[in-house]
């Protein structure tokens, strides 16, 4: 879903000289490792020799006076002796800083971060670092060592402008990137019944079911990296190509007879183009979404597929915000040409932020999929609230959603037909604790308990399901 915070209008072209007038501006910061210098010491000899306390500080006066030879100089000179010196690292920097050299600089910021004996000092080292990637077009390294000062701020007012740079940088950045990571220990990790019988409408009918029908024990890992890069933007509109790859493993706790792993295992890759249309209001924005690529299962292609979307999203107030869209997805099936499928989708959403900072949402989908697939046409209605706190509970700031979905086949078979189809009605819910305290360079672990219980017409579908999962996210 897009973020109407981040419209085309915040994204304004680059240019070079505000970059290196903002490189530039860093040579007063040097006074946060603990500098001064004395006013007459500008035009003393070369071969004047000096302690290194006063040749330091000949070079912060060589800055000033924008003598960067000099101060170059005379922090070569500071290294010889001390290596791992990392204010005359620091003034080298500055020094490339000021005949546009950003490139060496950089580097000269990094050995200062490096070597920095407070957090303070490895605050500023990342601060110049990130100005001087931004000064010459690094804007994704510019990013990097913005974490990094988030990392090291040394007060939560310092931090949070650092985020907001940040988020500048970001918007001013082409490329765009998203990696989430999650490992969940689930007692039911292929879906299976929670019953060896396989009733159909109180009938014991087909027997017993196998192990790998089952509910196993097992872990699932999931990796979704998301990227996308701006190809054209005014005003009021913008256009990223986009793709996507999805992964998720799964592993046994036990051998299981017939079945394995990576037989459970799927893969998603995509590709496509986004464009973004926002109102001359600026409260609400059109989105429109062409994407295509192929869904692996086992190891093995499933399906090829191309869809299409248009979402819409409404600033209703200062705390309502609404979204609604629709989508229709063409699978071409990779095992068998009758199983083509087409899928239609639709949903609306809306979120409202409290006063006290808490956030209450709400969410409703409705789902078709067309197909002369055995078993495989059906439709699905979902519906899910949430609510997330908005202060923390100790180190945890929580959040939790309930749901219930129903899916329903007019047709399906077990060796002959079910009389009246298949019907599933499942509910779920879960809870999600985010430790911001515990941030690392911006990214935060999270923690979730899900629970799940899924009852059926035919009781191979009924399921019960209850995982954890330990996952990373960015907190900005």
């Amino acid at each position: 879903m897009a973020n109407l915070s981040k419209t085309p209008r915040a994204v304004p072209a680059p240019t070079r000289n505000a970059r290196g007038a903002a490189a530039l501006a860093l040579i007063a910061a040097l006074s946060a490792w603990g500098l001064s210098a004395p006013a007459d010491s500008a035009d003393t000899p070369e071969s004047v020799e000096l302690s290194l306390p006063n040749a330091q500080a000949l070079a912060v006066e060589a800055l000033k006076q924008k003598r960067p030879k000099l101060a170059y100089r005379l922090s070569e000179g500071l290294l010889k002796a001390n290596p791992r010196d990392g204010q005359a690292h620091y003034t080298q920097a500055l020094a490339f800083a000021q005949v546009k050299a950003y490139g060496f600089g950089r580097r000269s910021a990094r050995k200062a971060f490096n070597t920095a004996r407070t957090p303070v000092q490895k605050y500023e080292a990342a601060q110049l670092a990130s100005q001087m990637a931004y000064a010459d077009d690094r804007l994704t390294l510019s990013q990097f060592w913005l974490r990094r000062a988030v990392q090291h701020a040394p007060t939560e007012e310092v931090r949070k402008d650092s985020i907001k740079a940040f988020r500048t940088v970001r918007a001013h950045n082409p490329l765009n990137f998203d990696l989430k990571f999650s490992v969940s220990p689930s007692d039911n990790v292929n879906n299976g019944s929670n019953s060896p019988y396989n009733i159909i409408d109180g009938v014991p009918v087909v027997g017993v079911l196998s192990p790998s029908a089952q509910a196993i024990d097992g872990i699932v890992a999931t990796t979704d990296l998301q990227a996308s890069y701006r190809i054209a933007y005014g005003e009021r509109f913008m256009t990223r190509l986009t793709g996507r790859a999805y992964t998720r493993r799964v592993k046994f706790n036990n051998a299981v007879p017939g079945l394995s792993g990576s037989d459970l295992s799927s893969s998603r890759l995509q590709v496509g183009v986004n464009h973004i249309m926002v109102d001359a209001s600026e409260r609400g924005q059109w989105e429109f979404d062409v994407t295509g690529g192929r869904t692996w299962y086992g190891d093995s292609p499933l399906y090829d597929f191309a869809r299409l979307g248009i979402e819409r999203h409404n600033r209703l107030g200062e705390n309502t915000q609404l979204s609604f869209g629709s989508a229709v997805e063409f699978q071409e099936d990779e095992t068998w040409p009758h199983n083509d499928a087409t899928q239609y989708e639709a949903f609306a959403q809306v979120g409202y932020k409290l006063a006290n900072g808490a956030r209450i949402g709400g969410y409703v989908n409705y789902r078709t999929t067309e197909t002369d697939g055995v078993n495989q046409a059906r439709e699905q209605w979902t519906g899910i609230v949430s609510y997330t706190m908005g202060r923390e509970i100790g180190p945890a700031k929580l959040s939790f959603q309930l749901g219930h979905s129903v899916v329903d086949y007019d047709s399906y078979r077990i060796f002959l037909t079910v009389p009246g189809g298949r019907s599933d009605s499942s509910t779920f819910g879960g809870v999600t604790a985010t430790f911001q305290d515990w941030s690392y360079m911006g990214f935060v672990p999270t923690v979730s308990l899900n629970a799940e219980q899924t009852r059926s017409n035919i009781s191979r579908f009924d399921v019960d399901e209850t995982s954890v999962s330990f996952g990373i996210r960015s907190e900005f």
